[in-house]
């Protein structure tokens, strides 16, 4: 049987709680700030990942931050099942 799943992309800007709703999501810091996710803190052109197994679902809320002075891109992606077949 096979998943599903599609890829939402989000882009953010300023620190705001967001909820998680997937499988796995992975925060790719674009800016030029300091972007922080709970305590994790993600530098310029690094990225963070938090990767479920099979048949298993996130639904928590996750804070993220900036720290510093320039520009905020943290980008989000989650990968979201949508059926089996």
């Amino acid at each position: 049987m096979l998943n599903k799943y599609t890829p939402i992309f989000i882009n953010y800007s300023t620190g705001q709680n967001i909820p998680t709703n997937c499988n796995s999501i992975t925060f790719i810091n674009l800016g030029t700030t300091v972007a922080i996710v709970e305590n994790v803190i993600i530098q310029p052109s690094q990225s963070f990942a938090i990767d479920g197994n099979a048949n298993e679902y996130m639904e928590i809320t996750l804070q993220i931050n900036f720290s510093g002075i320039g520009n905020n891109n943290l980008i989000v992606v989650k990968k979201v099942f949508t059926c089996q077949e």
